[in-house]
């Protein structure tokens, strides 16, 4: 047995050896990952994220020749640079590699995406049989025709400097000509040859991928198949990538799509190695599963102790640096933790990725998690249309800026670009508010955006796919709100009626109360757009709707904002919510950096207020967003739209009571009145720490298959009555099973011991607490009835007697009383019986204390799996409770009573009046339509006859004519065409040499090793780029020039993209220093 578990141990340390070996040959030819480099056609795989930059540093350059730039700037291929910069080299997009869903993925993880389709579709060929080497042969190129002769060692010298393990030999059958087909693994070898099957194609991947500086593993399974995991930055975890499929993200193909059966997958990079089979199985604690995997290893112990030991050689031999050490620790138990937490769902989604993991009816239940997308029942309200579930952002509600008198408004079309790449799901520069993207829009359909016209505040955005959905939201709208609308052609035009009888029609009534709209005008056009800002209940001078087709015209208008009427700001609470960048940091003068990272919530919510206070002029800030042990970082209207943080995020090294928290200011109506940060150090702790608020996920088919589909419980009244199993036990944290009977003398001592324990347990945990099950040994019935008349418990119903027997077996229980202690979610014994009882006994003698004590040591020995279940659901259910949620929060009824009067319009209101139009107002109309058509520079007389075919639609039902007052906004409405001029930033010249100086550092080094990432990603709360951080205006700087920010899990990012030409943002740098640097 000792020897067989020796060679067992002895295959598994070799398989886990070659795989390491692979990726270290990655790392070894430096020129290599040069020329791999350069063979990429980035610029054409992701323009999209190479083309705005580089719009942006022409913009830059040409800045600086204005200002008289210097020879030596150019020095360094700086010529070539500028040269392809002005459009001397055209991109030839690579189109075949684009695909719908590219707009799920971001940054470097699109350009990882499409370089896998890229690998397969023009780098590699696959071979199963090798073609004929034979010149003169005419068979067929895919090598049918070859037949296998077997298999041999390498020979030749190619064969040996290639590092073929084996050389598959065969036989023409055309012409009898003999082929070899090596089996290379030297990269540099497959870099030339280029065709293999999947331990080739894998094997070369990882060059692609570690050549562009993606952090990568080679995957060995042992199934006989291979492929890579490359780690992203952005999303904080190792995403598949299988170049012989040309798929990311997809670790269900193998097990759910092959049907393969797994047993090992081995991950190895060059410096550390990990058995990630928990990624792609939901089977691993299966018999079957487990049975495959004692093939390599005796048992699961003796496997981690391989995988550890050789991590504990390659940290010696490769004398890694500490930072390095201390990243691999923490991918580790992130890893770790996410296989604990798939595994305890137990099945695949469908349409699988992993940051959606599926489950169990009761897990999701469990999480009571709200989405967005809400659906309106039909016959909500009379003569309502049903509203079609819409799109919407995360959180909608957004002040552009703190103090302000100006509203701009701009609605354009969707920005058009020459870069072909996939369709995006939506547009938000359709529609902006005082310089917030904030357009909730479909690929085809009405973006709508509500603002607040007392204050500027963007209420709500929504998309719609019909118009009568679209009316139906803004006939609930109040008064006087703006209203700016972008219909991108595609939006399903229903028959139009004046009333709201049939479901299926369009309303116009609904739209009567919107001044100078007419909905004929986009139902009825051929243009490909339509643009339109407005007031509701009001008609407006700078009221203005638009058909085009022109993708570069856009409406703009600016509002004068009355600011007496301004409600009075407060900083409302999204608990784990992040925003999409930051501006800054809280200035160390307010609180000192090393202060904020120990500050608590309070203590930092007092430092932004005194900040606002001293500083109320830099009205930009509307927020900021923190967590324990992380800055205060200061949100400005470039941080909209907000996201909510990863779950995964806060179960590292069991931080989940440190979530991230975004506090922004909002008009007094949308925060709810006990949304304050409390001063913890004043407060007395809650020891009881109330009842959660999430149910339990226990292990339904598990307790059923042990005790049967129904138990016997108590009513209020001491009588028993038989109740399903599942609802029985629901919200249980443990389950007891009691073995006992009346005829035993010790049962008889011991069980109103037990009934004093559990009454105290009910009443201080009286859910997600005990639920004790009888299981009687008793004689008969009435010696049941009797004894069990007594109990407060559950109870297995004596005529289960097969059911009594099975579970003494299962638990190897052989004399009464007998207590086992289960994991209600694990079905995991927790204890021994016999300790069980014990310590049962001793706690009822020590009180009430050691009673509550035992409990929590029960708790303390659950497994790790539900330890990790239960803290994800709880922090679900902490997101559900905050103040983005309205229905939770103390005094929540008065608060929704609040939020309805402002958002939402009292039926009794209505439009001012309704007259029919005179002659005099058709031709203002004419008049109005024809002055914004001609500003668009449309022919006057194809203007002419336009503004009175569109003046006449408008008129042809009286019903909908509507009168309506101007109005008390004022405003002015400008027609432009044209895209945004890149605005330079506002730096002083001492604050834009030491930023340039910093971020020149980064570049500089990541250009000297490009395939290191090491260079590439760093924390904003870093030592040396908060240097950066705590200037104001730095970081929107560094995007303009090429940088990407994003939030990562524990910390925000800079990040140096993998797409970007290092050379010529070297150049960028290098010559706006030479202005600057002075």
């Amino acid at each position: 047995m000792v020897a067989l578990s020796k060679n067992l141990m002895s295959t598994l340390q070799t398989r886990i050896k070659s795989a390491v070996d692979t990726a270290k040959r990655w790392e070894n030819d430096k020129s290599l990952l040069a020329e791999v480099r350069a063979s990429v056609p980035i610029r054409a795989l992701v323009p999209e994220l190479v083309c705005d930059t580089e719009a942006t540093w022409k913009f830059y350059l040409d800045r600086c020749n204005e200002g008289g730039g210097t020879d030596e700037a150019k020095e360094g291929g700086g010529d070539e640079v500028e040269f392809r910069l002005n459009g001397g080299d055209a991109i030839e997009y690579m189109t075949s590699c684009f695909r719908d869903d590219d707009a799920d993925w971001e940054g470097d993880d699109l350009l990882l995406k499409r370089l896998t389709l890229y690998f397969k579709q023009e780098v590699m060929v696959w071979c199963n049989q090798p073609p004929c080497s034979c010149p003169d042969c005419k068979g067929n190129e895919d090598g049918k025709q070859m037949k296998s002769m077997g298999i041999r060692g390498p020979e030749t010298e190619e064969e040996i400097t290639g590092g073929a393990g084996r050389v598959e030999v065969y036989e023409c059958k055309l012409c009898g000509t003999t082929t070899t087909f090596p089996r290379f693994n030297s990269p540099r070898t497959l870099f030339k040859s280029r065709r293999g099957r999947c331990g080739e194609f894998a094997n070369l991947f990882g060059v692609y991928c570690r050549a562009l500086g993606f952090d990568t593993r080679y995957v060995l399974d042992f199934t006989d198949h291979v492929w890579t995991e490359v780690w992203s930055v952005r999303q904080h975890r190792w995403l598949h990538a299988d170049s012989c499929e040309g798929l990311i993200d997809r670790p269900n193909m193998y097990e759910q799509g092959w049907g393969k059966k797994l047993n090992y997958a081995i991950g190895a990079t060059h410096d550390s190695v990990a058995d990630v089979t928990k990624r792609y199985t939901r089977k691993f604690f299966t018999d079957d599963f487990q049975a495959r995997r004692r093939e390599f290893a005796p048992d699961e112990s003796t496997s981690d102790m391989a995988f550890l030991h050789m991590n504990s050689t390659l940290r010696q031999m490769n004398n890694i640096g500490r930072g390095r050490l201390e990243e691999l620790d923490k991918r580790g138990k992130a890893e770790e933790n996410f296989f604990v937490m798939v595994q305890s769902s137990g099945v695949w989604d469908v349409d699988y990725r992993e940051g959606r993991i599926s489950g169990s009816l009761a897990w999701k239940s469990a999480r009571q998690e709200l989405g967005n997308n809400k659906k309106k029942d039909d016959g909500e309200g009379e003569g309502e249309s049903a509203i079609e579930t819409a799109q919407s952002f995360f959180i909608e509600s957004f002040y552009p800026s703190s103090k302000h008198s100006g509203l701009e408004i701009v609605v354009r079309p969707p920005r058009s670009s020459n870069v072909p790449s996939a369709a995006t799901k939506s547009h938000p520069e359709c529609i902006t508010v005082s310089g917030v993207p904030c357009a909730a829009s479909l690929s085809h359909g009405i973006s709508v955006v509500v603002v607040d016209e007392q204050s500027g505040c963007i209420l709500q955005s929504k998309a719609f796919s019909r118009w009568s959905s679209t009316g139906a939201f803004l006939d609930e709208v109040p008064d006087g709100r703006i209203v700016a609308l972008c219909c991108i052609k595609g939006a399903q035009h229903e028959r139009c009626t004046n009333n709201g009888n049939g479901s299926d029609d369009l309303n116009i009534s609904n739209f009567s109360r919107l001044g100078g709209f007419n909905i004929d005008d986009p139902c009825s056009t051929n243009e490909s757009y339509f643009l339109f800002a407005g007031q509701l209940n009001f008609h407006p001078k700078w009221a203005v709707g638009i058909c085009t087709s022109d993708s570069e015209l856009s409406i703009i208008v600016s509002l004068q904002i009355n600011t007496s009427l301004q409600q009075k700001t407060r900083l409302r609470t999204e608990m784990n919510v992040v925003p999409a960048i930051v501006s800054t940091r809280l200035p160390d003068a307010v609180m000192p950096l090393k202060t904020q990272l120990s500050s608590s919530h309070y203590e930092k919510r007092a430092a932004f207020n005194e900040y606002m206070k001293n500083d109320a002029h830099k009205s930009s800030i509307v927020g900021y967003t923190t967590r324990h042990d992380a800055p205060i970082y200061l949100i400005d209207k470039k941080s909209f739209p907000f996201r909510r943080a990863s779950l995964q995020a806060h179960i590292i090294g069991a931080k989940i009571d440190t979530p991230w928290v975004t506090y922004h200011l909002l008009p007094d109506s949308l925060v709810p009145d006990d949304d304050e940060v409390i001063d913890e150090s004043k407060t007395t702790p809650n020891n009881g720490g109330g009842t959660p608020k999430f149910d339990v996920p226990i292990a339904d088919d598990y307790f059923t298959g042990l005790l049967g589909d129904q138990l016997l419980v108590k009513n209020a009244n001491n009588a028993p009555f038989l109740v399903d199993t599942t609802v029985a036990l629901s919200n249980s944290r443990i389950v007891a099973l009691y073995f006992s009977a009346q005829w035993c003398g010790p049962c008889r001592g011991f069980t109103p011991l037990l009934i004093e324990f559990y009454n105290h347990l009910q009443e201080v945990a009286p859910t997600h607490g005990l639920k004790i099950v009888f299981v009687s040994s008793d004689q008969d019935e009435n010696q049941f009835k009797a004894y069990y008349g007594k109990m407060p418990f559950h109870s297995l119903p004596f005529s289960n007697r097969a059911l009594s027997q099975h579970a003494k077996s299962v638990f190897g229980v052989r004399g009464i009383p007998s207590l086992v202690v289960i994991d209600s979610l694990s079905g995991t014994v927790l204890t021994s019986p016999d300790e069980c009882r014990r310590d049962v006994h001793k706690a009822c003698q020590r009180g009430e204390e050691a009673i509550e004590k035992l409990f929590r040591d029960w708790l303390d020995e659950v497994p790790v799996e539900t330890k990790s279940m239960l803290d994800i659901l709880a922090l679900s259910c902490e997101e559900v409770q905050t103040p983005s949620v309205i229905g939770d929060q103390k005094g929540g009824a008065v608060f929704i009573a609040k939020l309805q009067d402002y958002l939402v319009r009292k039926k009794d209101q209505g439009t001012k009046s309704k007259v029919m139009p005179s002659t005099d107002d058709f031709a203002d109309r004419v008049k109005e339509i024809f002055s914004q058509l001609i500003s668009t520079g449309m022919e006057p007389n194809t203007a002419a006859v336009k503004a009175i075919e569109q003046a006449t639609s408008g008129q042809k039902d009286s019903l909908a004519c509507t009168k309506l007052e101007v109005g008390m906004l004022i405003g002015t409405v400008e027609i432009k065409i044209g895209n945004d001029t890149i605005v330079m930033n506002q730096l002083n010249d001492k604050d834009m040499k030491k930023v340039l100086t910093i971020a020149n550092k980064y570049v500089t080094n990541v250009q000297k090793d490009p395939s290191n990432p090491r260079f590439r990603n760093f924390r904003l709360g870093n030592k040396v780029f908060d240097q950066i951080t705590s200037t104001p205006g730095s970081i929107e700087l560094l995007t303009n020039l090429g940088f990407s920010v994003y939030h990562s899990d524990d910390d925000f990012v800079a990040s140096i993209p993998l797409a970007v030409d290092l050379r010529a943002m070297c150049h960028v740098f290098n010559k706006l220093l030479k202005i600057y640097g002075g």
